[in-house]
């Protein structure tokens, strides 16, 4: 009776073993493209060429647009800082900064007083804070970089 079995039982388990094992066919190379002017074969990569004055310039990065309430109070903190009363600007950047976190300008202004006023510590933090949110390449940007070489970063 376990000869009946086994017979079976051997002969499925040689199967699933073919069954599992792979064939691999040599690949075969295709036959040569001849390339008609105007006709694209299929499997063939195009490559086209750009004609003069068919691609856009790149758009400018898109930056965040301040909140008008937060565009005004960094306005006139610039004009604070401009006319020396850096603790002026300082409290009006500030306010701006509670109305919007992720203004580079207000940050610039803050770094920018805070050196005026001696104070590089604060200065350095402000510069980090600005920095994050500055767009690259932007006036601000520039601003804040020269603001950390005044520190000596």
């Amino acid at each position: 009776m376990i000869k009946l079995l086994l017979r079976p039982c051997l002969l499925a388990g040689m199967f699933v073993i073919a069954g599992c094992s792979t064939y691999t066919q040599q690949p075969q190379n295709p036959p040569p493209v001849v390339n008609k002017p105007g006709v694209i074969e299929p499997n063939q990569p195009v490559i086209l060429k750009p004609q003069p004055g068919s691609v856009p310039n790149a758009p400018a990065p898109a930056v965040a647009a301040l909140n008008p309430a937060a565009l005004s109070l960094a306005k006139q903190a610039r004009q604070q800082y401009q006319a020396l009363d850096y603790q002026g600007a300082i409290a009006t950047a500030e306010r701006g900064l509670r109305i919007e976190r992720r203004s580079a300008e207000l940050y610039l202004v803050l770094a920018q007083s805070y050196i005026q006023l001696a104070l590089p510590d604060k200065a350095r933090m402000f510069v980090q804070q600005g920095l994050r949110f500055a767009p690259q390449g932007s006036e601000t940007e520039d601003g804040l970089l020269r603001a950390k070489g005044l520190l000596g970063d």
